[in-house]
């Protein structure tokens, strides 16, 4: 837990929570897995990450293993059982999904039985901005007609923006993320503690 960062049900808020899973959904780079992380350490509850689980059972290790397994349907499919094995997890817990989970019919109406459901929005020139600050090992394809350099995860993030209604259809609440980490964390918390209430 970080320094400032406090418990905000108290000791033992595990063992009083309502048995409810919180999912994170949204576009890639929108905060899913940073700021679920954060809200797991403040809560003191498990934390689940569909992607990078996904990834590492197929031992996907860089950005063109991804790619390979995005095309072929692998990480798909990788994700949908993903989350049934999540559904079947007992006990409440935090989970940041993948950006094309909650569009997968299957994994959507799965989403509404296992708890809340929160849709974590970003202006998309912000989420790839995000993309290129962060530094990682990106895969930028090559146009042979026009030489023109195609970064896939930006691609990908643009793509995604195409479905923000799916988003919203699915979600019980939603919140801007478009200012800093601290403020996201705080909004997320915020959510869950009036959730909690009712």
């Amino acid at each position: 837990m970080r320094t400032g960062e406090r418990n905000v049900f108290g000791s033992q808020n595990f063992q009083k929570m309502k048995n409810k899973k919180y999912i994170l959904i949204g576009i890639p780079n929108c905060g899913k897995s940073t700021l679920g992380r954060r809200v797991a350490e403040v809560l003191q509850l498990p934390f689940f990450d569909t992607d990078k689980i996904t990834m590492e059972k197929m031992g996907a290790k860089n950005p063109a293993d991804f790619f390979r397994f995005a095309l072929n349907g692998q990480f798909m499919l990788g994700q949908f059982k993903i989350m049934h094995e999540l559904a079947e997890f007992e006990g409440p817990a935090i989970i940041a999904t993948g950006a094309e989970v909650a569009l997968m019919p299957e994994c959507a109406e799965l989403m509404k039985t296992m708890g809340v459901v929160i849709h974590i929005r970003r202006e998309g020139e912000i989420a790839i901005a995000g993309l290129k600050g962060k530094g990682k090992s990106r895969l930028v394809l090559h146009n042979e007609k026009n030489g023109e350099k195609i970064d896939t995860q930006e691609k990908v993030v643009q793509l995604y923006l195409k479905e923000l209604a799916q988003y919203e259809a699915l979600a019980d609440f939603a919140f801007e993320n478009n200012g800093g980490e601290d403020e996201g964390l705080e909004k997320l918390l915020g959510i869950i503690r009036k959730n909690e209430k009712h």
